[in-house]
């Protein structure tokens, strides 16, 4: 009996000899059982009598032997993968020096027979694959934890060897692949985390196998395809998260098995689709339930009103559409409901007041309407209430906030009225205040002392009056200050300095008046300070130099004058800087070189000059101009700014806003200036500029903007312009420019909105190719030498066949505008917001011959059309009605024939009009707008006209009066003669009553019936 055991030991002794020299680290433990078992093997090879009391002895040994074996085992597996890292020292407590037993080692537990049961490592700096552990190695791990290390590879199949397995984690590494189907072999696994990996393909659905399992999260990888009907098999799940992929599909029939489910997370699920489920209010037991950016729509099912335990519902950055069930208004555990970004609607149910457990209630970015619920103020553990960009009105409940506990307050971009509450800083929690863009009225609320908390106050765009310094005290904590777009007033306060914390101060829009302070150089935290649009006067005062935090100052469209402080060289890291519309002076070329990190400068309508640069500027600036790449925007307008400015400009590289309109440049344009390969918008306009546009503008332009209207350059249209294959608006009006209008325009800019050429010398007729332009809204080639007839093709110009909605032409991050110049109703008008909105045709001041296409009528969007001061015959276009949206239109000064289309009485919104000094002919129709235009001159200097306005009549009224008057004699003469004859007919009669008795008897018996019968039915 015992010589087949003792072979047995000896065969594992002879396995161990054969093994490596890393797998030999388990002899150490093996050299004891070695001995004992020879010693064993010789004895029990002897004849003698078995000894019985020996035999518990025995068996002890035995497994103490075969615990040392199983031990060594282990540690060499352990071991062996540890060889396997890149990095092995993060674990360098595994050695046999250090200790024998891996039970010492980091990480690793052991059970009483000394093999390893747990292996925990998470966040240990561990880096390379689980391929080297050798899993069979440790029958008896039940918890595997290796999550926050830099494991990479795939999850390997030999891993369905820890049966004994219950809980494993390898959550936030690198692991890919797929999930081997081997997984679902873990039969006692109750905890299983395979979150934040690169793991794809379908949902494992291998993993319901393993029925046992509680808590599984497969969160931040890249499955996707529909999660299998098999999941409804997991019926002890408590907690599910699948989030962070790419999944399109819950099946519903697995809500319905989860009856003891408390979380399940579905967010960040893009491709997921649908509606909820009904089913869903079968989760009786659920606490949490995150649905957080996926592209499920439909409504709120009134069934999640069962989720009696629920505490957390985030249904928030979806389509969702309708109302809030009021059957959420059971969901007394509930204490974060979020809604945030959907499409919501309809009112706010009263039966929020139910849930008494409520801290976070977040519904904005939806179309909600009506006033917030009374309701609202009986949550008494409200904390957070944000109802931003909605369309709720009406005041705000005069209570809220009597909890003492609300903390943040968001009513932002509503259309809230009356007065703020009174109560919202009970017991100072209040530290998050937002209620600008509404319709708030009255003083700044005095309680906003009582705020002593608060961090973030923004009231801006309200209409809140009084003096700005009435309604603060002293606030440590405060941060930000928002109070732009009011009717406040007063000067700015000393006691503000005193608000250590302060970072981002606007008052801007307000009509604050007197000095800036010096003392608010004390507020050195400040990053933002906008005090643009007020009525300030006086200087800038040098302490705000000491301001070196700052980021962004805006002090634009004040009175402020003087020059600009030399400690404004302090602010290194200042980015935006906005001085326009004051009366400052300096040169410009000091600010220029001040600001390292500067993008955004606006210095326009001031005083500033260039200043003086010596001939050897460049050399004594290099170490300056090595840090100006960032200036994108440069707005120098409006200023007395010269041409010697223009080569420090193009030093600017990353320029993509140039704006030095309305100067004293003078001299040709420099090559550099459009060579900037990141400038979008030019605008050198108004100035002396001359010379030839040079054709050295790089074939990679970025240019979308190109003014450079009312200077004198000269020469022909700038060819090189042919690569500028991004341009919306050039404008090259008011120059000296000659020859023909190129036909390649209409093929090179194919985004062109605006084109003006006018007041120049062009010639020829106009190119049929400009019809290509199908987005061209402005057309102004008006007071040039252009001849020949309007082309027909002009009807294809689509983006002027339809009534356009209005949107800025905007440039980069920070909007600056389009803006041009155009006479509109004979004045000159600069259209910059509303430009998107213009459509319209000026052909004015030409030789154009032959007559109006009727083509052009096919262009329905037009605003405006102006073909005055040419040559054109013809008669006006019978579908000129077309032109609906018509609101100014000029045909004066041609040689245009026939009559006045009645059509024309169809332009419903037509403000101007002029048809004078033509040959036109007949009656002026009248009717509807038309009718409005009482000026006789608008139709001046065309003799066969007639009618109203004018005082010539046409030959048929002439004809009409006459017949009228005879008529009228008719009609006289006819009533003189009835009135006549009813008279003698009258008197006759009564002369007959008077004298013959038997008529008499018969008229009164007559009159005595009729009085009978009425009597008769009257008394019926």
């Amino acid at each position: 009996m015992n010589i087949p055991r003792v072979r047995w030991l000896t065969k594992h002794q002879t396995e161990h000899k054969e093994k490596s020299n890393q797998e030999m680290v388990g002899q150490a433990y093996c050299g004891t059982k070695q001995g004992i078992v020879q010693d064993f093997q010789v004895s029990t090879m002897k004849p003698a009598k078995f000894n019985r009391p020996l035999l518990p002895f025995l068996l002890f040994l035995l497994s103490m032997i075969s615990a040392q074996a199983r031990e060594g085992i282990e540690a060499a597996a352990l071991l062996k993968w540890k060889s396997t890292l890149f990095h092995p020292e993060a674990i360098s407590s595994w050695s046999l020096p250090n200790s024998t037993s891996p039970c010492n080692w980091l990480g690793v537990r052991c059970n009483a027979d000394g093999s390893v049961t747990q292996l925990n490592l998470p966040s240990s700096g561990l880096n390379g694959t689980l391929l080297g552990l050798n899993f069979s190695a440790l029958p008896n791990l039940t918890q595997l934890n290796l999550n926050g290390n830099n494991l990479l590879g795939g999850i390997p199949s030999s891993i369905s060897a820890l049966s004994q397995l219950t809980s494993l984690d390898l959550s936030f590494n690198k692991l890919n692949g797929t999930v081997p189907e081997e997984i679902g072999k873990l039969s006692r696994l109750v905890n299983l985390s395979l979150s934040d990996n690169n793991l794809l393909g379908l949902f494992p659905s291998h993993i319901t196998s393993c029925s046992m399992l509680l808590n599984l999260d497969i969160s931040h990888n890249q499955f996707s395809g529909i999660m299998p009907s098999s999941v409804s098999r997991l019926t002890r799940l408590l907690s599910l998260d699948v989030s962070s992929n790419l999944f399109s599909e819950l099946m519903p029939e697995a809500l319905s098995n989860w009856t003891q489910l408390r979380s399940l997370q579905l967010h960040h699920n893009p491709f997921l689709t649908g509606r909820i489920p009904r089913e869903i209010g079968k989760l009786r037991e659920l606490r949490s339930l995150g649905l957080r950016l996926t592209n499920l729509t439909g409504s709120i099912p009134e069934e999640i009103g069962n989720l009696t335990n629920l505490q957390n519902l985030e249904l928030l950055d979806n389509q969702f559409i309708g109302s809030i069930p009021p059957q959420i208004g059971r969901l007394n555990q509930l204490r974060v409901l979020s809604l945030f970004n959907n499409s919501l609607s309809g009112t706010i149910p009263p039966e929020i007041g139910n849930m008494m457990a409520l801290e976070v209630f977040d519904i904005g970015l939806n179309q909600f309407s009506g006033e917030l619920p009374s309701t609202i103020s009986e949550l008494r553990n409200l904390k957070t209430l944000s109802v931003v960009n909605n369309k709720l009105s009406g005041t705000v409940p005069w209570d809220l906030g009597q909890n003492g506990l609300l903390s943040t307050l968001q009513l932002t971009n509503n259309s809230f009225s009356g007065e703020l509450p009174l109560q919202i800083c009970n017991g100072s929690a209040l530290q998050y205040l937002y209620a600008d863009h509404n319709n708030f009225t009255g003083t700044l609320p005095s309680w906003l002392k009582n705020c002593t908390g608060i961090k973030e106050v923004k009231l801006g765009w309200n209409h809140f009056s009084g003096y700005v310094s009435e309604a603060f005290g002293v606030y440590p904590e405060l941060e930000v200050l928002y109070l732009p777009g009011n009717q406040l007033t007063g000067t700015l306060p000393l006691h503000w300095v005193q608000w250590e914390s302060l970072t981002n101060l606007r008052l801007d829009d307000n009509q604050i008046s007197g000095r800036i302070p010096a003392e608010f150089g004390n507020m050195t935290n400040l990053s933002y300070l906008s005090l643009s649009t007020n009525n300030l006067t006086g200087t800038i005062p040098p302490e705000l130099g000491n301001l070196v935090f700052l980021i962004s100052l805006s002090l634009s469209n004040n009175a402020i004058s003087g020059p600009v402080p030399l400690t404004f060289g302090n602010l290194s890291g200042l980015q935006n800087l906005d001085l326009s519309g004051n009366k400052l002076s300096g040169q410009v070329s000091e600010l220029l070189l001040q600001y390292p990190y500067l993008t955004y400068m606006d210095l326009s309508k001031n005083l500033f000059s260039t200043g003086m640069l010596s001939e050897n500027w460049e050399e004594e600036t290099n170490e300056s101009l090595s840090y100006l790449p960032d200036v994108q925007y440069l707005l120098l307008a409006d200023n007395l700014i010269e041409s010697s400015s223009l080569p420090l400009v193009c030093k600017f590289n990353g320029l993509q806003v140039l704006d030095m309109s309305n100067n004293k440049l003078s001299g040709e344009l420099p090559d550099c200036l459009l060579n900037i390969e990141s400038m979008q918008y030019v605008d050198l306009a108004n100035n002396n500029l001359n010379g030839i546009i040079a054709n050295s503008i790089a074939s990679n332009a970025s240019l979308i903007s190109l003014h450079l209207n009312n200077n004198s350059f000269s020469g022909k249209f700038p060819s090189s312009l042919r690569y500028c294959k991004h341009l919306v608006a050039l404008d090259l009006g008011e120059n000296s420019f000659d020859g023909k209008i190129p036909a390649w325009i209409g093929n090179s800019f194919p985004l062109l909105i605006v084109l003006r050429l006018r007041s120049n010398m062009f010639s020829g007729s106009i190119p049929p190719e400009l019809s290509y332009l199908t987005s061209l809204q402005v057309l102004d080639l008006a007071n040039n030498s252009l001849t020949g007839s309007i082309p027909r093709s002009f009807s294809n110009l689509t983006a002027m066949a339809t009534r356009q909605q209005g949107r800025a032409i905007e440039f980069s991050a920070l909007g600056y505008s389009e803006s041009i110049q155009m006479i509109w109703k004979g004045r000159e008008l600069m259209f910059n917001k509303t430009l998107s909105l213009v459509t319209g045709i000026d052909l004015s001041s030409n030789s154009l011959s032959q007559e109006i296409p009727p083509e052009l009528t096919n262009l329905s969007g037009l605003l405006f059309l102006n073909l005055s001061r040419n040559d054109l015959t013809g008669g006006i276009p019978k579908t000129i009605g077309n032109l609906k949206w018509l609101e100014f239109l000029d045909l004066s000064m041609n040689q245009l024939s026939g009559p006045i289309p009645p059509s024309i009485a169809d332009l419903t919104s037509l403000g101007w009009l002029n048809l004078s000094n033509n040959n036109l002919s007949g009656r002026i129709p009248s009717g509807k707008q038309i009718q409005s235009f009482d000026d006789p001159s608008i139709y001046s200097g065309n003799i066969g006209l007639c009618g109203p306005p004018l005082s010539k009549k046409c030959l048929d009224d002439l004809e009409t009066d006459t017949d009228r008057k005879g008529y009228d004699r008719e009609i006289i003469w006819t009533t003189i003669s009835v009135i006549l004859g009813f008279i003698f007919g009258f008197w006759i009669f009564c002369g007959i009553l008077l004298y013959n008795r038997s008529w008499r008897f018969s008229y009164f018996l007559f009159i005595d019936h009729v009085y009978d019968m009425l009597y008769r039915k009257l008394k019926k």
